[in-house]
């Protein structure tokens, strides 16, 4: 599976959590199961084109870019890609990645890994 998620950008996004190694894969795996979702929403709603509201409805605020723009039309071949469906992915893989790291610090851990996801 390619890589949709900038493994580097990863760390910027989760605070003050370290950054286990299988983490950035787990997101990676997330992020690709969300683009196929939006794929097939898009799709049932008679539209070729993924659109944000496909992944995610509300205000983006994501100051960094977890998502490869590129990469991202490779997950949903034969469909477009409209211009804004990045960055509501960002935004969601945003708040995941927040949300994990809030689990591992209720967990009394410091690192972050696959299993907070």
């Amino acid at each position: 599976m390619e890589m949709i998620v900038v493994k580097s950008k990863v760390k910027e996004v989760s605070g003050n959590c370290n950054v286990a190694g299988d983490f950035a894969d787990a997101l990676n795996a997330v992020a690709v199961e969300l683009v196929k979702k939006a794929g097939k929403r898009a799709e049932a709603n008679g539209r070729k084109t993924v659109q944000a509201k496909d992944a995610y409805v509300g205000k983006n605020s994501a100051k960094v870019m977890l998502v490869v723009k590129s990469k991202v039309k490779d997950v949903v071949s034969g469909q477009n890609v409209s211009g804004d469906f990045a960055d509501a992915l960002n935004e969601v893989l945003t708040q995941t990645v927040q949300q994990a790291c809030a689990r591992a610090e209720a967990n009394g851990r410091k690192t972050v890994g696959a299993k907070d996801l």
